[in-house]
């Protein structure tokens, strides 16, 4: 059975966040790390874009006023408010079964690793078979916009993920809301519409995000036949994240490329 290594991170700003995910994906890509799992929440609310969305899309001064970080994600996809929810990030190397057969079929594969989880919570989770209403959040707004790879369960979608390939590695990162901020659609500069459902809806009384960690890590291990092991950023891996936050994550040219 393959060892992975299951990094549980507290609570960070955005561009930590995806700093840290960057540095531990360059180190597996680089064979100095082991395949990983990470979770983590984030500390303040922080909105990440997508690697192609506009940063003009957003009312940067409302998101100063309210205090939510502004960062963008080096992944596709849509806008995201991330707040009260947990985290995932998948690091592989490009060359790792799981990473075979293109995007699309790597997403199939590690989803599946999350559905178990989700069954031992008591919801039935499956990828795709998405009716989406139209709507105009939908070019902008992850939870408005569902792909065939995410997880749904009682018509609510679970998990808005998005993949990148960085070099060599695989890096797959995924939002599983508890509940929505709906101040994501002020950020936009949309309309309000009806509330969009998270975790606590479908679930009652909901998880804690231990709990959760728990339960998805324990499927995801199961579903994919791995060993997780519980474990920390190596020190090399700390450094490359203090570089990415200065060079990148933190750093306005890159928030507001195009």
């Amino acid at each position: 059975m393959e060892s992975w290594r299951l990094l549980v991170s507290p609570a960070g700003g955005g561009a930590r966040n995806l700093a840290t995910d960057q540095a531990v994906a360059d180190h597996v890509r680089d064979g100095a790390s082991p395949p990983t799992l990470r979770f983590y929440t984030w500390r303040p609310a922080a909105l990440s874009l997508g690697y192609g969305q506009p940063l003009v899309a957003v009312d940067t001064n409302l998101a100063r006023q309210d205090g939510i970080d502004l960062v963008r994600r080096p992944t596709g996809g849509q806008a995201i408010l991330h707040n009260d929810e947990l985290t995932y990030a998948v690091m592989l190397s490009r060359t790792h079964a799981l990473a075979a057969g293109g995007v699309l079929r790597s997403y199939e594969r590690l989803s599946a690793g999350f559905e178990r989880g989700f069954a031992a919570l008591g919801l039935e989770a499956r990828q795709g078979d998405w009716q989406p209403a139209a709507s105009d959040a939908e070019g902008l707004l992850c939870f408005a916009s569902p792909s065939t790879h995410e997880l749904s369960a009682q018509g609510v979608k679970l998990m808005g993920s998005a993949q990148t390939r960085l070099g060599g590695a695989l890096l797959q990162h995924g939002s599983i809301p508890f509940a929505h901020d709906p101040r994501i659609y002020d950020l936009l500069r949309l309309p309000r519409p009806d509330t969009l459902h998270g975790l606590r809806d479908l679930l009652s009384p909901a998880p804690t995000v231990g709990a959760l960690i728990e339960v998805l890590a324990t499927g995801f291990a199961e579903a994919l036949g791995v060993a997780l092991t519980p474990g920390e950023l190596n020190d090399s891996e700390r450094e490359r994240r203090d570089v990415l936050v200065h060079t990148r994550y933190g750093a306005s040219a890159w928030l507001a490329r195009r």
